[in-house]
């Protein structure tokens, strides 16, 4: 049995440590000890893939890691993408209702709309945001609309920005937005693909939620939906007013369905719906003065 496909030893106590201290300080994740097997599993695969079979010296090469390739890796092993098109159906009611109406009028009046899909794992969030606003904005390409999404997961990231997806992810489309919006892609295994009008509106970057953010404007809505839940509370706490700072006045936050801003009005948000939050106009204010 060669080393590509020899199983992995399991994971030391010590080594299982060391994994739970690069998630936390490199990515913020908290990782508990019921996940023990399943990471054990996954790094299995992973270190075959790699045709490594020693974790020590794969996790002191980790600590040693200028690139961050390594890195990177590590935490795709470690991280969850799941996703499906219009996941949490409320939160675009929300946003159909209550944000679209204004974006349509700022744009139309020459103003730039941007959106941010934090967390956007393969991409069916985004492109969901796309979708609703091409059916709502049938003139949409010709105003400023820019929809953002960021993962942390640099393999995922390429599965976003190649927008295709198998049949059974396709299917969590009704049958009028899959006609619509995707076409067939017989030559990958992945065989329907977003459609240029929808994925044109949709630019995808890596991003860690816990270092300096680039973008230098800001946002009408964020959603950032089941992350957070892989946080602990101090680093929840810090990313709030980092959230709160990143939206224009009155813009939205979409948290997932187990997410809270505990003590929200401190942040300068406003519940106004099922982990949905405002900015408070006021809060703004009194940060530009």
């Amino acid at each position: 049995m060669d080393q590509a496909t020899s199983p992995a030893p399991d994971l030391t106590d010590h080594q299982f440590a060391l994994l739970c201290d690069i998630a936390k300080t490199e990515a913020g994740l908290m990782i508990s000890s019921s996940k023990r097997q399943m990471i054990q599993s996954r790094l299995a695969r992973h270190l075959r893939k790699l045709r490594r079979s020693d974790i020590d010296v794969y996790l002191k090469d980790i600590a040693s890691d200028k690139t961050g390739s390594l890195t990177g890796g590590l935490i795709s092993v470690l991280t969850t993408n799941v996703s499906s098109f219009f996941r949490e159906k409320h939160h675009f009611e929300i946003f159909e209702r209550e944000l679209l109406p204004n974006m349509i009028v700022k744009a139309r009046s020459g103003g730039k709309v941007r959106i941010w899909s934090a967390g956007c794992s393969s991409g069916q969030e985004p492109y969901s945001i796309a979708m609703m606003l091409i059916k709502r904005v049938p003139d949409i390409a010709s105003l400023d609309f820019k929809i953002l999404g960021t993962d942390i997961d640099h393999e995922i990231i390429a599965r976003a920005r190649e927008g295709l997806y198998s049949d059974d992810e396709a299917n969590t489309l009704p049958d009028v937005d899959r006609k619509m919006f995707m076409e067939r892609s017989p030559q990958s295994p992945r065989g329907n693909k977003i459609v240029t009008r929808a994925s044109g509106l949709v630019s995808i970057r890596p991003l860690n939620l816990l270092q300096k953010w680039p973008m230098k404007q800001q946002f009408d809505a964020i959603f950032c939906r089941n992350v957070l839940i892989y946080f602990d509370a101090e680093t929840q706490q810090s990313l709030w007013p980092r959230f709160c700072a990143a939206l224009h006045d009155d813009g939205y936050l979409f948290l997932g369905h187990s997410e809270r801003i505990q003590n929200s009005k401190s942040y300068g948000f406003s519940p106004c719906g099922v982990t949905t939050y405002h900015k408070n106009r006021q809060h703004g204010a009194q940060r530009k003065s």
